[in-house]
């Protein structure tokens, strides 16, 4: 049961969900996206603010979407690395020593 809470856990189901929350405010913060929020709030006081107020809009979302953007792609970090595991195969080694091409069979 405490497993579904914890956050740290790559298989937890808080830690799912909470990548699903910080991807859709990092979506919807961003700002390339004003334009958009500008036309789907039009006719109310958050659209007249936006359209009126846009630089302040872009320095006021701009940080909330780089934070939740980071957040967002540490929740889905499964923690890989370029080091194989210990289970894993070994990935094969040149023949030559030099690059990481083929080289010709006699």
């Amino acid at each position: 049961m405490m497993a579904a809470t914890n956050t740290t856990d790559p298989t937890s189901t808080a830690r799912g969900v909470m990548s699903y929350v910080m991807g859709a405010i990092a979506v919807l913060t961003c700002p390339c996206h004003l334009p958009i929020l500008i036309l789907l709030f039009s006719g109310t006081a958050a659209g007249a603010f936006l359209s009126d107020n846009l630089g302040l809009a872009t320095i006021v979302l701009l940080p909330i979407f780089l934070l939740s953007g980071f957040a967002t792609w540490r929740l889905l970090d499964t923690g890989s690395s370029d080091e194989p595991a210990e289970n894993s195969p070994r990935r094969p080694q040149p023949r030559n020593g030099i690059g990481g091409g083929r080289t010709a069979e006699p």
